[in-house]
């Protein structure tokens, strides 16, 4: 059988979907959808911002997907002798690669969920972040998924909550599973190397 001998599934007539596709374009759509395939594809995708994002600290927060180089299963996480800080949690081995372990609710000042307990919620995942050459790791509640944002609808966060966030805030953005924070993935990892310093 040839491509020219297969069926070809046509919309059953008078439905919905039939009606959409022939009805008559107005001078006003032929006008969009040309600037729309006019436009560079840089200029398409600028006003698109993609993140990666999570449940942490009982807040829903991101990072650039770019700043994100993987999410793995949590594993035990061994303490570090002669390590005091409180964001610095220790070492894990994921795949024979060895993984700096930060909180990152003590990273922004929020309150982390205690390791036990009835209701607190468990890590599900750790987010692995690069920046640069350097990668951190950090349990989360939960991994919501990547996702694309419109950069038009960030808004800037108010002084208090970047300043209660340890700098970290770089903008405030809607997802479908509510308001959420963008976090600035240079300035969470100069946070997480002063720890480890």
């Amino acid at each position: 059988m040839t491509g020219a001998d297969l069926p070809i599934a046509r919309p059953a007539a008078g439905s919905g979907l039939e009606q959409l596709m022939t009805r008559p374009l107005g001078e006003a759509d032929l006008e969009s959808a040309t600037a729309a395939l006019a436009a560079p594809l840089e200029r398409r995708s600028e006003s698109r911002l993609s993140v990666l994002a999570f449940r942490a600290g009982g807040e829903i927060l991101a990072v650039r997907a770019v700043d994100a180089a993987k999410v793995v299963p949590c594993s035990a996480i061994h303490r570090v002798p002669h390590r005091q800080s409180p964001v610095f949690r220790g070492i894990a081995n994921h795949d024979g690669e060895l993984l700096l372990c930060m909180s990152i609710e003590r990273a922004m000042g929020l309150a982390e969920a205690p390791s036990h307990g009835a209701g607190a919620p468990a890590p599900t995942a750790m987010v692995v972040m690069e920046a640069g050459r350097e990668r951190w790791a950090f349990p989360v509640e939960r991994v919501i998924g990547v996702t694309d944002v419109d950069q038009a609808s960030l808004r800037t966060p108010p002084l208090t909550v970047s300043a209660a966030r340890s700098g970290c805030a770089r903008a405030l953005l809607s997802i479908p599973e509510g308001d959420g924070m963008l976090l600035d993935a240079d300035a969470l990892a100069s946070i997480f190397r002063g720890a480890t310093a």
